[in-house]
């Protein structure tokens, strides 16, 4: 039987309570001061992945018309790592991705291509996926498939409690005046990962009858007019509420459509969004591998015969990640 301790080290308390951790996004629980887990395997088991990405950045892959005039073979390259939602899943094959709704409305290849990793709502996990080939529902469940991560949702949005809370917002229910967005859980998962820079791709916020998405669908008048109010509550209400929470984490996103009903968060072009966030692999396409093998007293050595050039050597690694130390 756990017993509570008496006369407890404040001290010892705060250093858990306070640790590094906590600025990836993880809670804590009041009686142990542990990590709350937040990611889930479908038997229930906890998956370690606060931090995972600790100081990287991320382009995620919203799905306005505008995404369909960019270059997305740009971010194909190293060390650009990219999170999807929903069906662009479609037009470019993220690293990442994430769905609220049912999985029943999501095409095939995204639950069973092993190469992206899903995060899904629990309740997702012992429903059924369908077969967008044959248009019948299968017998595959989402939480048979591979790399699927789930997570835990709760349906009332606090702005302050938004980062930190032991479960992920994705909006209000109706009895708090509704208003769901897929955006909210990615955002909130992009920071438990550790990304700290984020830039939003295709990310338009207005939504016309005959201008619904990149990829070929429509929607009726009705669905049109509920996400357009979606939106409304997201810019006007959630996002302007968010940021000053975000800053204060160094949490920053980028909207790279200049053009966005979404004007909240700082507009950074495609172009300098994508050089940020590959820069500190350096040049990749000549990298040096000849001598790597040899021992470090050999490489020093090297080093001094001939020394490399010295703006290489003076390069300062943008502010995305841990500094690499020359």
């Amino acid at each position: 039987m756990r017993r509570r301790s008496l006369q407890k080290d404040m001290n010892d308390d705060k250093g858990l309570r306070y640790s590094r951790d906590r600025h990836m996004g993880v809670s804590v629980s009041n009686e142990f001061y542990q990590p709350v887990p937040m990611f889930f395997t479908r038997e229930g088991a906890a998956l370690p992945l606060i931090g995972h990405f600790r100081g990287w950045s991320a382009f995620i892959i919203c799905n306005g018309p505008s995404l369909g005039d960019l270059d997305l073979s740009l971010l194909n390259k190293p060390g650009i790592m990219t999170y999807g939602i929903n069906n662009g899943v479609r037009t470019f094959r993220p690293n990442l991705w994430t769905a609220v709704d049912e999985p029943q409305r999501f095409i095939k290849s995204v639950w069973l291509d092993p190469t992206i990793m899903k995060f899904v709502p629990m309740a997702s996990m012992e429903k059924p996926i369908f077969d967008n080939e044959t248009w019948r529902i299968t017998k595959m469940k989402v939480g048979q498939c591979p790399n699927v991560v789930g997570y835990r949702r709760n349906e009332k949005f606090v702005a302050n409690r938004f980062l930190f809370e032991d479960t992920i917002n994705w909006g209000n229910h109706k009895k708090w005046g509704g208003g769901r967005s897929v955006m909210l859980p990615v955002l909130r998962i992009c920071f438990l990962l550790g990304f700290r820079n984020v830039y939003l791709l295709g990310c338009d916020f207005n939504m016309e009858q005959d201008k619904t998405y990149h990829f070929d669908e429509q929607r009726t008048k009705g669905a049109v007019n509920g996400n357009n109010s979606t939106y409304r509550r997201l810019k006007d209400e959630y996002f302007p509420q968010l940021k000053p929470y975000f800053d204060a984490e160094k949490f920053t996103i980028y909207n790279c459509n200049p053009d966005s009903g979404l004007e909240v968060f700082p507009h950074k072009s495609y172009e300098e969004a994508l050089a940020d966030a590959g820069s500190i692999l350096g040049d990749v396409e000549n990298e040096r591998v000849w001598g790597m093998y040899s021992s470090l007293e050999e490489k020093m050595k090297k080093f001094k015969e001939e020394p490399p050039d010295e703006e290489k050597i003076n390069h300062k690694s943008p502010q995305i990640g841990p500094t690499i130390a020359t």
